[in-house]
């Protein structure tokens, strides 16, 4: 063994997750090490990789057998096949695969470093399939690049509707004679105070009654209202949520980044949902002992990809394409940023997203909802249908003329405009003005109305006024 293989060493975390085949995974690192820094960059040619080069090679590979050992179970743990390449790509891809170093824990890997994964498998094949141990050349089946890819994608207004009611009405009991005796007598109460009914008359038949659970709506709608990321949502306490003023506090040690915002409003819905399901955990057993708001059906905080596969779920179940999206957890977050800032100002969906430049948001944030988008469409449609039809019409004359009017009403009832003389005036869409007012028999009286109805100067209005008519 020369004094270069000896200096390579897996990390002791796959070390520790091999056991016994350490030695064997080992070995082979040694060997792909050594194959790229003598012929790795092109064998052909027998030219070297540098070794800083290779290092960070193997240092990809090392994670990514990680990453199969702990997601894909593998019937064998040494070797890393081109299978499970393509499904850790996918799961990358997809953020049920996050970042893992505290900083930046639970955030999506970025465009550059899925690239880098992709590259160091293609080199770990490269090198099997000149030692004759594949036969052929391994590519990776999604194009990553180094330009900006493709972001979580953000739901309409109607499919975040769908996928609000799909969350209210999902959730359910434990199944009632798979409950220890203890347990179903904490749940009695959570079905007592559902049905409103005294808790010593609950029955079996109650139970499936009352088989809801603001568990995951509230998951969902406070995620949406306060941005969270996967890692938050693991991490969320009860004491963060200040029902009095409806209010989420995101301590920054807990935050996927570090962040000098911490408190974001919640809405009415949300915050509604979030202290119901607070009063159903008191009665959950798995809650004991955990100030943890969520956690999954197994006890433990949720993971970015049970939150992706849930937030999927839910979209099946609603009517909510996903096929062809990148519908991740983070596309609640990236929805609640783009309505916020349509809605409102910018520096309102910058305090909600926690960011701490105005300029991050304008940059990913400001883009206008489809619907919007497509009403607009709709509208320069119509106008170019007119325009054909009618030479005399000018679309623009009628955008300022719309701009300009102060009452808008397709309706030929009449608008009530209060005058100084205490009556009512009457106008109605057509040109013809109707009054209803008693005013003094002079020629005075009569201009002082004319001018209420007609403006200041009733020649400005293109018509002319004759106070005795």
């Amino acid at each position: 063994m020369t004094e270069t293989e000896s200096a390579i060493e897996i990390t002791e975390e796959l070390r520790g997750m091999l056991g016994d085949d350490a030695l064997a995974v080992q070995k082979q690192y040694e060997a792909f090490y050594q194959w790229m820094i003598t012929e790795g960059k092109n064998p052909r040619r027998a030219q070297a990789l540098g070794e800083s080069t290779a290092g960070n090679y193997l240092d990809r590979i090392d994670q990514l057998h990680r990453f199969v050992l702990t997601y894909l179970d593998p019937d064998d743990p040494t070797v890393i096949t081109d299978d499970h390449a393509d499904e850790l790509l996918w799961l990358i891809d997809r953020a049920e695969i996050t970042q893992q170093n505290r900083s930046n824990k639970g955030e999506e890997y970025g465009e550059n470093s899925k690239r880098k994964f992709a590259n160091a498998l293609q080199k770990y094949f490269q090198w099997q399939y000149h030692e004759g141990s594949m036969e052929y050349v391994w590519e990776s089946k999604i194009d990553f690049s180094d330009v900006q890819g493709e972001s979580a994608y953000r739901f309409t207004y109607r499919e975040l509707g769908l996928l609000f009611d799909e969350s209210a009405s999902h959730g359910s009991l434990p199944a009632y004679y798979e409950t220890s005796i203890e347990e179903r007598e904490k749940i009695n109460g959570i079905v007592a105070q559902r049905l409103g009914i005294p808790k010593d008359e609950v029955t079996r038949s109650d139970w499936q009654q009352a088989d809801w659970s603001r568990h995951v709506h509230s998951l969902v709608t406070v995620a949406y209202d306060a941005g969270l990321a996967p890692i938050e949502v693991a991490n969320a306490e009860v004491p963060w949520y200040d029902p009095q003023t409806k209010t989420l506090t995101i301590p920054t040690e807990y935050a996927c980044k570090e962040r000098d915002k911490e408190r974001v409003g919640l809405s009415d819905e949300a915050a509604e949902a979030l202290s119901e399901w607070l009063q159903e955990r008191r009665h959950r057993e798995k809650y004991d002992g955990s100030n943890k708001i969520w956690l999954n059906r197994n006890g433990n905080p949720y993971q970015s990809g049970s939150l992706c596969n849930l937030i999927r779920k839910l979209c099946e179940k609603a009517g909510v394409k996903t096929e062809g999206r990148k519908v991740v957890w983070y596309s609640l977050r990236q929805t609640m940023g783009r309505n916020v800032t349509d809605e409102g100002e910018l520096s309102e969906a910058n305090d909600q997203l926690r960011h701490s430049r105005l300029a991050t948001t304008q940059e990913n944030y400001n883009q206008t909802p489809t619907e919007k988008l497509r009403a607009r469409l709709n509208e320069t449609r119509r106008k170019a249908r007119r325009s054909a039809e009618d030479h005399e019409y000018n679309p623009y004359e009628e955008s300022t003329r719309s701009n300009d009017s102060q009452v808008t009403s397709s309706s030929s009832q009449p608008v009530s405009v209060s005058n100084r003389f205490g009556g009512a005036v009457s106008q109605a869409t057509q040109p013809s003005i109707h009054i209803d007012v008693e005013i003094p028999d002079t020629t005075e009286a009569r201009v002082d109305i004319a001018k209420e109805i007609l403006g200041d100067d009733p020649t400005e209005q293109g018509r002319s006024f004759n106070p005795s008519d």
